[in-house]
């Protein structure tokens, strides 16, 4: 580009003073630089869709050759499922330019649908070293407060309602509650639907809004019309049902392409050898998207509910304040509660591991039922305020 541009300028010197260049050479290297310029940004050079194939094939390879490398790193027992690197992706069913992943990329939209195949791949197998690095850094913190971590949480004997606990340690400035669990285990699902109840009895009068994935971002019709026409979320049904009765605004955070009947189905390599096919739904690169587009949504509905208490129920992986790309850290720790609800399950006599916090030290903390952090520091070292342990049967 400099070459064009200083050309330019020596045209320019040729031109007498108060007179436009009009030259057919000047306006045809005027073109050049200035499309040369428009590829550089603020990142790094940015691909032209006309040369966007070659590279992004080759960036899809460099990238999983590095994602492989944090199988084998230190890193390796804390990768959870989605962070595998993927090899390749078979469907894609966004057929428009503006429809599927980065919808607001206008770059990624005037690629081919390989093309964007390949620059989705890159992408996740990149977003697996940077969650690497999330947590490795999140784990240090850990270490440093390892005494503090250790000493300065409650864990009494498992609730018989961890709803009234959750409403319980509410406190009154918060104004943003995450409800994170494991999808698709009943008894979890009956505890959102009770920690609703018990949070519209603390505040009977306070402006609620429910904030759920399980419904698109484009709807605001009632329930029963969400849940007919999003079969694929139809077993949280009634926690729709209880935010309606209980009079909360209901809110779909998630992108309509999430929505299809049929997700691409990534092909990647586990830690094991074997690759496995999984839908695209579950990749790291999906989870970051989302929650770049969650926290857009909330930061809107803000501007016209400053007041109200937003509630949202999601994966626990989208709002740990220590996951990879969280939602709840994006906000000011003393209006943030996260509660968390786990499926309490044992292998070999042993409780399984759920989040980093049991990975960190699993002797203390795997096998607990109820944890819960006095205070905000140490819950944002922990990753939650309090965690719950369901059985699962």
């Amino acid at each position: 580009m400099r070459k064009y541009v200083l050309l330019i300028l020596f045209l320019g010197l040729l031109v007498p003073s108060g007179v436009q260049a009009q030259s057919v050479w000047t306006k045809v290297f005027w073109k050049k630089a200035t499309s040369a310029a428009k590829q550089e940004s603020a990142g790094g050079r940015v691909i032209a869709p006309k040369k966007a194939g070659k590279t992004l094939a080759r960036r899809r390879a460099a990238s999983f050759n590095k994602a492989k490398q944090v199988q084998k790193s230190d890193m390796a027992n804390c990768m959870m499922y989605g962070e595998d690197p993927i090899k390749k992706i078979s469907g894609w069913p966004f057929w428009f330019s503006n429809e599927g992943p980065y919808e607001d990329n206008a770059l990624v939209q005037q690629l081919s649908r390989a093309a964007k195949k390949d620059y989705f791949i890159a992408a996740h197998n990149r977003a697996i070293a940077r969650a690497a690095d999330i947590r490795r850094n999140a784990l240090q913190r850990m270490k440093a407060q390892e005494k503090a971590l250790s000493s300065r949480f409650y864990s009494p004997a498992p609730s018989k309602a961890p709803a009234s606990d959750v409403a319980s340690l509410v406190k009154d400035n918060q104004k943003y509650i995450f409800l994170g669990e494991i999808h698709f285990f009943p008894k979890i699902q009956q505890e959102i639907e009770r920690t609703l109840l018990e949070l519209r009895k603390k505040y009977p009068e306070r402006k609620i809004i429910f904030l759920t994935e399980f419904l698109p971002n484009t709807e605001t019709l009632a329930y029963r019309n969400k849940m007919n026409k999003y079969k694929r979320f139809s077993d949280y049904a009634s926690i729709i049902r209880v935010a309606d009765v209980l009079n909360m605004p209901i809110i779909g955070l998630d992108p309509i392409w999430l929505f299809k009947e049929q997700y691409p189905l990534m092909w990647v390599s586990k830690q094991s050898g074997l690759v496995e096919k999984e839908e695209m739904w579950h990749s790291v690169e999906v989870i970051r998207l989302r929650n770049q587009i969650w926290k857009q949504k909330v930061l809107a509905l803000r501007e016209l509910y400053p007041d109200a208490l937003f509630v949202f129920h999601t994966g626990s992986s989208h709002v740990e304040y220590n996951a990879p790309f969280s939602l709840s850290a994006e906000f000011a720790p003393e209006e943030t509660f996260v509660a968390t609800f786990y499926p309490y399950q044992v292998t070999d006599n042993k409780p399984e591991r759920s989040d980093l916090l049991d990975a960190f030290n699993s002797g203390l903390f795997a096998w607990r039922r109820f944890v819960a952090w006095p205070d905000a520091e140490m819950a944002r070292l922990a990753g939650f305020n309090v965690r719950f342990k369901i059985p699962a049967l």
